[in-house]
């Protein structure tokens, strides 16, 4: 655990918040509607995996419940997945600065950055698995009045 790194992200949580926010909404038109108060927690959760604060496997529910709601609202899975990797760029290249800042370019480095890259892929694979169960569902309520009524 690396709580120097969590704590030092965590202080900058509303500057990295709006930063994620600013980049998905440039990114993704889909997502201009975002709000930094409405992804604060995401950003949060996602940092403790990041840094290594917590496993991955820890926060990995609230991105999950997050591909799930995604899903019962309709958006589209491509423009979801986008906005994850577009957040995830953010908050990489974040604790990749904070990281160098912490531990100059040593094993202990290296250690936080495959810490971060691991969360990543676990968190956007979770969210975009959640978004595809939740999302069968809704297409077999959609083809079953199509297909009894031959």
């Amino acid at each position: 655990m690396r709580p120097d790194l969590q704590r030092f992200l965590a202080d900058r949580i509303d500057e990295i918040t709006a930063e994620v926010a600013g980049e998905v909404t440039a990114r993704v038109p889909a997502y201009t509607h975002l709000r930094p108060g409405e992804i604060s927690n995401l950003v949060r959760e996602a940092i403790a995996a990041y840094s290594g604060a917590c496993e991955a496997r820890a926060v990995l529910p609230v991105f999950r419940a997050l591909g799930a709601s995604e899903a019962c609202a309709g958006h589209d899975v491509g423009h979801f997945e986008s906005a994850l990797r577009t957040a995830a760029r953010v908050l990489v290249r974040r604790t990749a600065g904070a990281a160098a800042r912490l531990y100059p370019p040593t094993a202990e480095f290296i250690a936080v950055m495959e810490t971060a890259f691991t969360a990543e892929s676990e968190i956007v694979g979770a969210a975009v698995d959640s978004y595809r169960r939740a999302a069968r569902p809704a297409v077999a309520r959609r083809l079953h009045p199509l297909l009894s009524d031959n």
